[in-house]
């Protein structure tokens, strides 16, 4: 009996880069996060280095930083996971595209047909990260 082994890759990038001020960095996209001809060409350079999967991740509210902070970071917003992820799955043919869905405020209804929309339009390729609870923010945001 061989017992393989094998390794699965995947991007985390919430969609360009987690940390706040990676915009800086020479050589960077700082427009990266609302521009889909980089993110289009960075998802195809995952797929072609074999990697499984890319993360979208989302946030329901902006994040707790100081007002100064958000100025000078590009993490602040992005697109909408669902919208993103549907466009790359027509420039892409393997790699699984992963969505965070939450039904802390949304009906489950409407975050499962998101879902199904996502995994029939990419040829079976959408990918589920349940976030039942998230930042304080999005906390208050919808108490309201």
């Amino acid at each position: 009996m061989s017992n393989k082994r094998q390794l699965h890759l995947g991007a985390f990038m919430r969609p360009v880069s987690i940390h706040t001020g990676a915009w800086r960095y020479p050589g960077s996209y700082p427009d990266a996060n609302f521009n889909f001809a980089h993110l289009k060409r960075f998802t195809q350079k995952l797929e072609q280095g074999r990697f499984d999967a890319f993360f979208m991740a989302d946030h329901l509210a902006v994040l707790n930083m100081p007002i100064e902070a958000l100025k000078r970071s590009h993490t602040v917003t992005s697109f909408e996971p669902f919208t993103l992820l549907s466009a790359l799955a027509g420039a892409t043919e393997h790699i699984g595209l992963i969505a965070t869905g939450s039904t802390t405020f949304d009906a489950p209804y409407h975050v499962a047909r998101r879902f199904a929309s996502l995994d029939h339009i990419s040829g079976g390729r959408g990918l589920e990260h349940r976030d039942h609870v998230q930042s304080r923010c999005s906390v208050e945001l919808w108490a309201g």
